[in-house]
């Protein structure tokens, strides 16, 4: 083994490696050890047993030496199981042999002489221009096809979708579809199904939803598994699982399957994961829960499936009305009333009506945005819901649409526009519907009085934007219609439901893979925007819009990464907008291919930029500040759901799970803090200025101590968690005094 002659020799290949691999040396190829173990030999070459390995080692502690990452020129191989008929390919054969020679002409370069070592470096150097030339070469021209256009026509067909799920063919499924508007009790129906079978699964369209529909089976007795994409809480012998729509398992089969909001099924951006849900779930019973929208799409699909279908109506339990005045800020004091919910569409604005509506009246008002973690978001739904909290009022975006029961009286659209990451443009049918429903939910105070009320505010008009122009969507130009904005909102609510017309569809991984295969210096941007746009699909499907996963995909795409971890991270939850998580997402991807270990402390520290020098007065400075903390604090979060994102899928690499769940429920904690003070700030502000009496002080006084109280004894005990778990890291990352090799092992666990 001490030359490329006898290396390279089919008869000395197996024992040379079958030697080295008892000799734990570092410098095999990781992936190329994992495939032998997974199939016993691969090219003659035969996995050692685990009593031969016991025999060799000394330690249980360097068992692990084989699987841990090298480090070569280029970057980290990292271990993966393929199926056995890859390993017969030739293609696959000869990689394991070039992945083999590569780790063993590196010891071997070390033993060469100087010149020889400089004219190999020469020579590497040459290669890698030649490298750049060629690709360069192939971005310029049109891509070479290794096949023929009949076969990559046949790879682009994917007029049935349904067949790539076979288990769920096999079963004869009856889907049950529930439709009607928002608090008709649909859901409702479909989850006390779920309570009664004996196995089943909750697809939910928000995290926060899958973790109340969890608590609630847990409280029944239903015993139920929480599986989002950032957590898993396994219940000791549970049957059922509460998961987002995204992380839904289509092999294992179950009674009874529930599918919430099914109309988002025809969304551009998250519609793929609804339709992989409804065509995929191997349940004998399959609720689908949405308005009537998507009545005439779900026959199309049962039809070609050759599932049965049934049909469920459902109505309103309480009413809504229309005001017929309009809400007047001017009159904001004597207007005002326990139960109202302002409607806003963005953060700054939020906060603005927040610090607005505290600073004049005696009542503190929770809030609810999409930036918001989901743990702040069910702490400040519980603070509302809850009557002696001290918090009366609600400030909200169209977050509120789905996901929380909320017990409004009065929903107040304060704008009736929204900027949707291209133009500022009028709300919709089913978006005024979806809010507006909020209000007098079912069985809550407000129920018995009357049901809810729909208004908006005095200068509410609608408007029409024109596209964005820049990064500033403030200078758009915005013309009034002239319409008011009480007749729009009846206008809307009183609109006939458009049907959909299309389910969203994805491109699988192994399409991707299989399109990188077969044309020639093809990349995964190249992969995503040829199956993107020239799929073939049935007339009621379409492909989904991926100008996010591209920019991400083309962001690390020099990086030189495999495929699978290229495509892992170009689908992760990182905000493209956000220059904080793209910051975290390259840190995350450096230091997984130079060193095969991703830190949590990696994340880079949020930058808080209130104006500090600001004219305004100490109270409006101080909420600034707040708002700028929150900010702050939202940034962090989010890069610890990315963090826990990756160490879901990829535990080795990311190994420091429980420590960034504890940073992560920290910040949460932190958030609801940081928001509470900020209305204790503005409720004393008022107080002061309108000079109450006593009894009314004291009564606005006291469950600002209580909740005070229990927010801190909260963050109190995250802290402590937190510090708990970096003690036990730092523990495990102790380097032993017996043996170097035990100490690296530590250190990379």
């Amino acid at each position: 083994s001490k030359n490329r002659e006898k290396m390279s020799a089919s008869s000395s290949f197996s024992s040379v490696v079958r030697k080295r691999f008892l000799q734990k040396s570092s410098s095999f190829s990781s992936s190329f050890l994992t495939r032998i173990l997974a199939c016993g030999s691969v090219n003659g070459v035969r996995a050692p047993s685990f009593k031969e390995i016991r025999t060799t080692t000394t330690t249980a502690t360097t068992i692990p030496s084989f699987f841990v990452q090298r480090k070569s020129e280029n970057n980290w191989c990292r271990p993966r199981l393929v199926t056995i008929e890859n390993f017969n390919s030739p293609s696959s054969s000869s990689a394991f042999r070039r992945s083999y020679c590569s780790s063993s002409t590196e010891t071997m370069t070390s033993r060469t002489s100087p010149s020889e070592s400089a004219q190999k470096q020469n020579n590497k150097e040459k290669k890698k221009v030649k490298k750049k030339k060629k690709k360069s070469s192939l971005t310029t021209t049109s891509s070479k096809t290794k096949v023929t256009p009949e076969e990559l026509k046949t790879l682009m067909d994917m007029k049935k979708p349904g067949k790539w799920y076979p288990l769920a063919r096999t079963m004869q499924r009856e889907i049950i579809l529930h439709v009607g508007p928002t608090n008709s009790g649909k859901t409702h129906a479909a989850m006390e199904r779920l309570k009664r079978a004996s196995s089943g699964v909750y697809c939910s369209p928000l995290r926060l939803l899958a973790w109340e529909i969890s608590e609630s089976l847990n409280k029944f007795g239903t015993k139920c598994d929480l599986v989002t994409g950032q957590e898993l809480k396994r219940v000791e012998n549970a049957e059922h699982i509460a998961c987002t729509v995204e992380m839904v398992d289509v092999n294992k089969v179950v009674d009874c399957a529930v599918i919430d909001e099914i109309h988002l099924i025809g969304d551009d951006f998250r519609g793929y994961a609804f339709t992989r849900a409804l065509l995929g779930t191997p349940a004998l019973e399959v609720h689908l829960c949405g308005d009537t929208s998507c009545v005439e799409l779900i026959e199309k699909i049962c039809k070609d499936t050759g599932d049965k279908l049934r049909i469920r109506n459902y109505e309103r339990l309480s009413p809504l009305n229309v005001a017929e005045e309009h809400f007047s800020k001017k009159r904001l004091e004597q207007n005002i009333e326990k139960g109202d919910c302002f409607v806003a569409f963005s953060r700054k604005t939020v906060y603005a009506l927040k610090s607005e509506i505290e600073r004049r009246v005696l009542l503190r008002a929770c809030v609810i945005y999409g930036g918001l973690p989901p743990e702040a978001r069910s702490r400040q739904a519980e603070l509302f819901n809850k009557p002696d909290s001290g918090y009366d009022l609600l400030i909200a975006s169209d977050a509120i649409g789905m996901g929380l029961n909320l017990n409004i009286r009065r929903i107040i659209f304060n704008e009736l526009t929204k900027f949707d990451g291209v133009e500022i443009r009028q709300l919709t049918s089913p978006e005024v519907k979806q809010i507006a429903g909020r209000a007098g939910r079912y069985k809550m105070s407000y129920y018995d009085k009357g049901g809810g009320v729909v208004t908006t505010t005095d200068d509410g008009m609608v408007l029409h934007g024109s596209r964005k122009d820049g990064d500033n969507a403030k200078n758009d130009i915005v013309k009034s219609s002239g319409v008011s904005g009480l007749q729009f909102i009846q206008n809307q609510l009183n609109a006939p439901v458009e049907a959909l017309k299309t389910a969203g569809l994805a491109p699988t991984f192994e399409q991707i893979l299989e399109y990188c295969s077969k044309v020639e210096g093809a990349t995964l941007e190249d992969a995503m925007k040829a199956l993107s746009s020239d799929a073939i699909v049935p007339k009621y499907y379409k492909m989904r819009k991926s100008d996010e996963v591209i920019r991400l995909a083309k962001y690390l795409e020099n990086l030189g990464m495999e495929i699978e971890d290229h495509y892992t991270f170009s689908v992760s939850p990182t905000s493209v907008d956000c220059l904080h998580s793209m910051k975290t997402l390259m840190n995350f991807a450096k230091a997984f291919l130079n060193e095969g270990h991703v830190s949590v402390k990696l994340i880079p520290k949020s930058v808080n930029k209130h104006d500090r020098k600001s004219r305004a007065d100490a109270q409006t400075r101080m909420n600034q500040r707040s708002v700028g903390i929150l900010a702050t604090l939202e940034e962090q979060h989010r890069a610890y759901d990315l963090y826990l994102w990756f160490a879901r899928r990829m535990s080795a690499q990311f190994p420091e799970y429980s420590l960034a769940e504890a940073l992560r429920v920290m910040c949460a904690h932190s958030i609801d803090a940081e928001l509470q003070k900020l209305s204790t700030s503005a409720t004393i502000e008022s107080n002061s200025r309108k000079k109450k009496s006593e009894k009314k002080e004291e009564g606005s006084s006291k469950p600002v101590k209580q909740i005070e109280e229990l927010d801190r004894k909260i963050l109190r005990s995250a802290i402590n968690r937190v510090n708990e778990e970096r003690k036990n890291l730092s523990l495990l990352s102790k380097p032993a005094t017996t043996k170097k090799t035990t100490t690296t092992i530590s250190r990379q666990h």
